[in-house]
C-alpha cells in the first residue's frame, strides 16, 4: 500500500564521502507513481535519490514501509551524517537515546550524529516513512546542535496551524543542526486553485513533498503536475513556483538548508 496518511541492537552505520562516481543531483520532479519499488524482509523500500550538491557532499532519500511489528534494522548510530525522518503513513515507534514516542502521518524526526535512534511500526496495518539524509565537508558541530535543541521529535498534532490568505502554514524548525547553518522546514497549505508565488529563485537548495491534493510546480517555465508522495527537488537559483492543481486544499513539505 503506497497511498499517503508518513530492538536495541546498536550498529554505526556511516557512509563514504563523496566520490567521483557518485552523481550530482539536478532539480527534478519525481513522481510518486513513478517511483520503482523493491520487497524487502519488513516490507518494501524506494528509493528516489543518492548523490551530492552544491552544499550537500552526500545526499539521499528513500522511502521505507513497514509491516506490521517489522522494523527495518535495530537501532544504530550515524557518525558522520545527519538523519530526517518524516512519517507518510500508519504509526511509528521512534527511539533516540532510549526516549521513545509514538507518531503519526506527518510527524518529523531530527536524529544527530551520534545519537542512537530505532525505528518500527507500532501500528496495525503498514507504515511508511521518507528518511533523508546528508553530510557536509564541514565539520559537525554537535554544541551548536545541542544548543538548538539537538535530536527532536516534531509531532504533527502539535504543530500549529495558522491561518493564511492562501490557505495555512505550520512552522516546523528554523535551527542550526550539527552539519547545518539553518535548516528551515514548514507545511504550506494551499486553498483550491491558489498559487503560493510565481516564479523565484533563491541561492538555498530546496525540497517539496507532496502530501495531499495535487500540485503543479513550474520549473523554469515548465510544468509538472504531481499527487501525494511525490518529492520535488530545487537546485540553487532555478526558477520555481507552486500553484494547487486538484480539488480542495493541498498540503506540502518545504525544506531549506544552507
Amino acid at each position: 500500500m503506497r497511498s499517503f496518511v508518513i530492538l536495541l541492537t546498536i550498529a554505526i552505520f556511516s557512509f563514504p564521502a563523496f566520490s567521483q562516481d557518485m552523481e550530482k543531483l539536478k532539480t527534478f520532479a519525481y513522481d510518486w507513481n513513478d517511483l520503482p519499488v523493491k520487497k524487502t524482509k519488513s516490507g518494501e523500500k524506494c528509493q528516489i535519490f543518492e548523490g551530492y550538491t552544491n552544499t550537500l557532499s552526500y545526499f539521499e532519500v528513500h522511502v521505507t514501509t513497514l509491516n506490521p511489528g517489522k522494523a527495518p534494522h535495530g537501532s544504530h548510530v550515524h557518525t558522520d551524517m545527519e538523519e530526517l525522518i518524516i512519517v507518510k503513513e500508519g504509526t511509528v515507534e521512534q527511539s533516540i537515546n532510549g526516549t521513545k514516542k509514538i507518531l503519526g502521518p506527518g510527524s518529523v524526526i531530527l536524529a544527530s550524529p551520534g545519537d542512537d535512534h530505532g525505528i518500527w511500526n507500532a501500528g496495525d496495518t503498514q507504515a511508511s516513512y521518507y528518511i533523508i539524509r546528508w553530510k557536509t565537508e564541514n565539520p559537525i558541530d554537535m554544541e551548536r546542535s545541542e544548543k538548538a535543541g539537538g535530536s527532536q521529535f516534531y509531532d504533527w498534532n502539535d504543530v500549529t496551524f495558522k491561518t493564511t490568505e492562501k490557505g495555512g502554514k505550520r512552522q516546523f524548525m528554523r535551527r542550526p543542526t550539527a552539519t547545518l547553518d539553518e535548516l528551515e522546514m514548514h507545511v504550506t497549505t494551499l486553498n483550491e486553485g491558489v498559487t503560493s508565488h510565481g516564479e523565484h529563485v533563491h541561492e538555498s537548495e530546496e525540497i517539496i513533498l507532496v502530501i495531499k491534493g495535487e500540485v503543479v510546480e513550474s520549473i523554469d517555465g515548465t510544468k509538472h503536475k504531481v499527487g501525494p508522495g511525490s518529492l520535488i527537488l530545487l537546485m540553487d537559483n532555478v526558477p520555481h513556483g507552486i500553484t494547487n492543481a486538484g480539488e480542495g486544499q493541498c498540503e506540502y513539505f518545504a525544506f531549506k538548508w544552507k
